[in-house]
């Protein structure tokens, strides 16, 4: 190996050593030299071995997080509510819908026997839409909206 004696003393001395890397960033010496072991550092690396049964004692080594669940009942229970309650969503908007298009209707027809029909039917829809339970929960106006009660 060549002597780096100058480099020792750099370092003793001012505390300094100034490290040469080659182009792909392994660390080098001499890289003037034709020796291979004068030019690049080697460690001497070994293969570690683990007491498995050590290591058990400290943490859990079962996969926890990337494990899939069973569907529970409760799990089960859960989707089949939520496939329910989409169908209920769905119905309102179908019931809402056929409330508008009725409005949309009575604004364009003057017949008092029309507009009986419609006040019926109308009713009947918010009914089933939950607003109110009999006649006289709504306004007697158009668009027969549901009437507040107010509590005392």
């Amino acid at each position: 190996m060549s002597d780096f004696s100058q480099d020792i003393q750099n370092f003793k001395r001012y505390g300094t050593y100034e490290y040469k890397f080659d182009s792909v960033g392994n660390l080098t010496f001499n890289s003037s030299s034709a020796n291979f072991n004068q030019v690049y550092l080697a460690f001497p690396l070994q293969n570690v071995f683990y007491n498995n049964n050590k290591i058990k004692s400290f943490y859990t080594v079962k996969f926890e997080e990337f494990v899939p669940q069973e569907l529970t009942a409760s799990v089960l229970q859960d989707i089949a509510l939520e496939e329910q309650l989409q169908a209920v969503q769905q119905e309102n908007i179908s019931l809402k819908t056929q409330l508008d298009e009725l409005i949309a209707e009575n604004d364009v027809s003057g017949s008092v026997a029309d507009k009986m029909a419609i006040k019926q039917v109308i009713f009947e829809l918010r009914k089933a839409l939950g607003q109110g339970r009999v006649e006289s929960d709504f306004s007697d106006t158009f668009p027969y909206t549901q009437i507040k009660k107010q509590t005392k």
